[in-house]
């Protein structure tokens, strides 16, 4: 008997299934380079909090790094519309059933960000006062991060797995603070939270070497340790995208090993940018930065590719009418460039003539 799940809603597509299915990884792509950045970073600002008590290295890393990770949660929000947006847009009827069947947990994500962010900003603020308790309210500050990932996750999770609507609704799940688990839950959260980790470290090391000019030796240091914990991010990276791709259905898997092959030509070009990611990054920043930059993007394509293969039993949206709304895709189209020109200057300036925390900017 086919599953019970919500009919798409009744409303014509704007553009073709192809071009939302395109900006949706090309947004997705945008957001994940911040967003992996705080959560990874967020961890080891927590660790080096905890280390900083006995180790003056790690409490002037943190002093110096956390005034960051504000700008980057802004960064990493402001870019997660996008993909939502087009989320909800071509696969509304099951985002949106998921969504509410998690309910609290799901409009609880809204006060974890609250409370990150201005834990963020209390951290900031009074790290000196804060003397050996910045280990704790750094602690407290990354659970509430880790915790809209986790919920992200589940949620995105569940959505793959329609046929679990109705037996939940009947079980008297709905309003539940987690989705239900699969056999894809914990390794597709722990291959988020590794890659967090590594991005996290190599994102360290790019932000070192802001400090060079004033405290040389500091900037060495980190950016020693930024490379650690992304060469070891990246090496158990490499374990769990073995177990995650193992935890797939088989048919979803044999994609991705050899019954597709631009399924599996993607896959393998991912797993070498990796691995020239990890040759390339202690010789160059720059080298590295490029290969990673390409491993996230494969990786949010393949992440599309299971996505339509988990629902294509259930839904097709090359079905869904289409009625152009061509004008409104273009001024999109040109606050996107503008909007992403206007970062870029941004970033340019802040690795050109970066500040110190003794002459902070204005």
């Amino acid at each position: 008997m086919s599953p019970l799940i919500p009919a798409p809603v009744p409303v014509p597509l704007p553009a073709p299934v192809w071009l939302l299915h395109l900006l949706s990884v090309f947004t997705f792509i945008l957001h994940l380079v911040p967003m992996n950045f705080l959560a990874g970073g967020i961890v080891l600002l927590c660790v080096s909090a905890y280390r900083g008590r006995h180790d003056p290295r790690h409490r002037e890393l943190v002093r110096r790094a956390a005034p960051v990770m504000p700008p980057v949660v802004a960064a990493a929000i402001t870019l997660g519309v996008a993909p939502l947006l087009f989320l909800q847009l071509v696969y509304g009827q099951l985002f949106y059933t998921s969504s509410l069947l998690m309910a609290w947990g799901w409009l609880s994500v809204v006060f974890f960000l609250l409370f990150g962010y201005y834990g963020l900003y209390w951290f900031n603020f009074h790290q000196e006062e804060l003397g050996p308790r910045r280990f704790w309210m750094m602690l407290a500050t990354a659970v509430m991060f880790l915790l809209v990932m986790v919920l992200f996750s589940r949620n995105m999770n569940f959505m793959l797995h329609p046929e679990d609507f109705y037996p939940r609704f009947l079980a008297g799940g709905a309003g539940g603070f987690l989705a239900p688990a699969n056999p894809t839950t914990w390794p597709r959260l722990l291959h988020m939270l590794v890659g967090a980790l590594a991005v996290g470290g190599f994102g360290l090391a790019l932000l070192s070497g802001l400090w060079r000019r004033e405290s040389p030796e500091l900037a060495d240091w980190a950016r020693r340790y930024g490379l650690r914990w992304f060469m070891g991010g990246t090496g158990v990276q490499l374990l769990v995208g073995i177990w995650f791709l193992w935890r797939l259905p088989v048919e979803i898997r044999g994609h991705f090993l050899g019954a597709d092959k631009l399924a599996t030509a993607i896959l393998a070009t991912a797993v070498v940018l990796v691995v020239l990611a990890m040759l390339a990054a202690p010789r160059s920043l720059a080298a590295g930065a490029v290969a990673l930059l390409g491993t996230l993007s494969l990786m949010a394509v393949i992440r599309h590719l299971v996505r339509v293969a988990y629902l294509r039993p259930y839904f097709d949206p090359r079905t869904l009418p289409v009625q152009g709304q061509w004008v409104v895709f273009v001024l999109f189209a040109i606050l996107l460039v503008a909007g992403l020109a206007t970062l870029g200057w941004m970033l340019h300036q802040l690795f050109r003539r970066a500040p110190t925390p003794e002459t902070p900017s204005t």
